[in-house]
């Protein structure tokens, strides 16, 4: 049998080992938790919406062929009008739509309220509703424009990247 003092020896023995035991678990801990704040930052600072810079390089006296000189192109999207040779299927008109009236929880979907808007052509004065598909977005101003794309989705015409409008689907 082991004694009172061999016990305790061997308590005090195992004691440093425990102790570094510790220190290396709470070391990983805090190792873990300051590469997931820097993984999680280094996630969220390359977002998908960010636009790589494009270096505009603008001419302005004849430069010599030893440098190369990078030109931008920008390719803009064809809006036809009503008259022209083009056939009726690929011409396309842009309207816009004012909100003229804004009534909250106006719509009802399957128990599921929604605000509604009243639009108003600003070239037809034809008035149409449309109900909220993004619930929490800002709602917009009267008089805020917006445009009928082919889903039948009112999206505006400004708006802030940051604070984007609600968008609205057309109630049939």
């Amino acid at each position: 049998m082991l004694d009172a003092y061999e016990q305790k020896w061997i308590r005090d023995e195992n004691r440093p080992f425990l102790i570094l035991g510790l220190i290396f678990i709470a070391a990983a801990l805090v190792m873990l938790c300051i590469l997931s704040i820097l993984f999680l930052s280094q996630r969220k600072a390359s977002s998908p919406t960010a636009q790589p810079e494009v270096p505009l390089v603008v001419p302005t006296a004849p430069q010599p062929t030893s440098a190369p000189v990078y030109f931008s192109q920008t390719r803009l999207p064809v809006i036809l009008s009503g008259s022209g040779s083009a056939p009726q299927s690929a011409q396309v008109t842009v309207q816009t739509w004012e909100v003229t009236k804004i009534k909250l929880l106006g719509h009802e979907i399957d128990g599921q309220h929604y605000d509604v808007a009243t639009f108003r052509n600003v070239s037809t004065q034809e008035t149409v509703k449309g109900y909220c598909i993004n619930r929490g977005w800002e709602t917009p101003a009267i008089g805020a424009e917006y445009t009928l794309n082919a889903d039948g989705v009112f999206v505006p015409v400004r708006e802030s990247v940051d604070d984007p409008l609600q968008r609205f689907q057309l109630i049939q």
